[in-house]
């Protein structure tokens, strides 16, 4: 009877746990996008995403001249189904490497972007980092930029549908025309 009893008990343990942590699929991200001027009035502004859980934490904070701006905060819930289809993205964009680009920077001032992404999913890790000046639109046509740009976007979407104030702001600026 007692052996009956325990293994009803592992039997319900085992079947509480969600079906995504059963197979190794443990999510986590941490995401940070700042965009910034190298010039004589230099500023930033980091955004930090990071995921953890069922809970998506989005933080803003400034440097440079516009320091003092207080920094924001704001927490999301993360359903299951967004989780799964995140980790279904990061899977089918690759995004689980470890790899890089970046882009000369090739004046004394000038605008620019930085993407860091670390991921985790059960066992595999991904870290991504692409740099480079925010008119550099040949970025645009790389894969692994593209790819980690559909995972920012999906977690600015997420956000968005709990918040409408949350906004991706595109890290490369289309050259004008004159």
């Amino acid at each position: 009877m007692k052996n009956a009893l325990a293994i009803l008990s592992l039997l319900i343990c085992a079947c509480s746990v969600p079906a995504s942590e059963k197979r190794g699929e443990a999510l986590s991200a941490r995401v940070v996008l700042t965009t910034g001027e190298r010039s004589k009035d230099s500023s930033s502004e980091t955004t930090t995403i990071t995921l953890a859980r069922d809970t998506i934490v989005w933080e803003r904070a400034f440097g440079g001249r516009r320091g003092g701006m207080p920094p924001s905060r704001k927490e999301f819930r993360l359903s299951r189904a967004d989780k799964q289809n995140l980790v279904k993205l990061i899977r089918s964009n690759n995004l689980l490497v470890t790899d890089s680009i970046e882009l000369p920077r090739d004046a004394a001032t000038f605008r620019y972007f930085e993407i860091s992404v670390d991921l985790a999913v059960g066992e595999k890790k991904g870290a991504i980092n692409i740099s480079g000046m925010r008119t550099a639109v040949m970025v645009k046509e790389e894969k692994l930029y593209q790819n980690t740009l559909t995972l920012v976007r999906e977690l600015y979407r997420i956000m968005k549908g709990q918040d409408k104030s949350v906004l991706f702001e595109e890290l490369i600026l289309e050259p004008t025309r004159r």
